[in-house]
């Protein structure tokens, strides 16, 4: 009871001094600051969505090769990973939601180049830019989320978030099939620039650059970086984005070649993934706020290992839709505590850091997937899923028990 009271008190002190709009007792679900963030990644991540599935294609009839466009997916998973860390110190540094701003922008104008692209090779280095400043726009979103909210509420605001964000990958992709390839990325640009307005007029606050700048006159200990349980969680999200890899690979490959997935069935299957998701992340962060978030993450995390194999050993695309909405589901009581467990292990001024660095593991295991997963697919095709299950499975177990000894220490 005590430690929760002082943590509480901690929280609270240090959202008063970012100089954010909140009342700490307020209703998570009330919380402008936090409503507007979302609303803004919600809106940014339609955008996003809706190009996902028309890039490739619209690359392959400007005449990228599959070499061009495997290369493609490699520089943004790269370039992703290497600005993590140093787009969240810039975060820090300069101020969360002014790094939000300059990245929404520069996202809306990468985005409306494909339509003047000739060249395919010029598409990689699209790409390998839009992944850093992709870097740059969420660890600054995810910092807001954590100046918005006392700690003890985080991980409903991260519940919240993640359903926001859900929705915007599931109205996206649909959009973008309506709207054909043009209308696509005018499109996507669009919602960069209503996500952008939004960020400006309803986000109040944040770190300051002077406050800031004061904070970062002395260099950061490494400790703070890489305390133990936050080692753990950066641990977890690298098995975690192993999927990642496979996705960005071979998932529609296989659902379309091994499984007989049509195209409209393969966008089918990545919303209902985010259906679920969408309904039970919020449950997910009061869960997280009323119960062990290490147990959470240790629980939920070991119920997706046989979700993996099952993939593997899957002869249809119905099944996989089925086992998407159950992956779905328990992801999203998952994440939550995951998310709010990282936030909680960071200070005020390194926040934003701490989510680059959390981000950049997992990306760091996204590119490991996919360069795994594509020969393993050529040897069997049931093999990258199995493979994926297993690397998920060991990094949970390890990064749960180094989590577990780190709350062990502190107590």
């Amino acid at each position: 009871m005590s430690a929760n009271h002082s943590s509480t008190n901690t929280s609270v002190s240090e959202h008063m001094q970012s100089g954010l709009p909140t009342i700490p007792d307020t209703p998570v679900w009330r919380n402008r600051t936090l409503l507007a963030i979302s609303l803004a990644v919600c809106v940014t991540y339609i955008g996003l969505s809706m190009v996902t599935p028309i890039r490739v294609l619209y690359a392959e009839q400007q005449g990228a090769s599959l070499t061009i466009i495997s290369m493609m997916a490699n520089a943004f998973l790269i370039s992703n990973f290497a600005f993590q860390f140093p787009a969240g110190w810039l975060s820090d540094k300069l101020g969360h939601k002014r790094l939000m701003i300059i990245g929404l922008i520069l996202q809306a104008i990468l985005t409306i180049i494909y339509l003047v692209i000739t060249d395919p090779i010029l598409f990689i280095v699209l790409r390998f830019l839009e992944g850093m400043v992709g870097a740059a726009v969420a660890p600054a979103g995810r910092a807001l989320v954590i100046e918005a909210v006392p700690e003890h509420q985080r991980g409903e605001a991260f519940g919240i978030f993640g359903a926001a964000l859900n929705v915007g990958f599931l109205l996206g992709p649909g959009l973008g099939g309506l709207l054909g390839y043009t209308n696509t990325f005018i499109g996507s640009v669009v919602t960069r620039l209503i996500g952008l307005v939004l960020i400006i007029t309803l986000v109040k606050g944040g770190i300051s650059h002077k406050i800031t700048q004061t904070k970062q006159k002395t260099k950061l200990p490494l400790h703070m970086l890489f305390p133990l349980g936050l080692i753990g969680a950066y641990v977890i999200a690298f098995g975690d984005y192993l999927f990642l890899g496979f996705d960005q690979t071979v998932m529609p490959i296989w659902l379309h070649n091994d499984l007989g997935a049509t195209v409209t069935v393969v966008g089918i299957i990545y919303m209902l993934w985010s259906v679920p998701n969408i309904i039970l992340s919020p449950l997910g962060g009061r869960l997280a706020d009323r119960l062990s978030r290490k147990w959470i993450i240790l629980v939920g995390g070991l119920l997706q290992v046989p979700l993996y194999m099952a993939y593997g050993l899957a002869n249809s695309a119905t099944l996989v839709g089925i086992l998407f909405v159950i992956h779905g589901a328990v992801y999203g009581l998952m994440l939550p505590a995951l998310d709010a467990h990282v936030a909680t292990s960071s200070t005020a001024n390194t926040r934003a850091q701490i989510q680059g660095l959390y981000n950049m593991f997992g990306f760091m295991g996204a590119f490991v997937g996919s360069t795994l997963f594509l020969p393993l697919y050529h040897l069997n095709f049931r093999l990258p899923l199995v493979v994926n299950g297993i690397g998920y499975g060991i990094s949970i177990l390890i990064g749960c028990l180094i989590i577990f000894a780190s709350q062990r220490k502190r107590a």
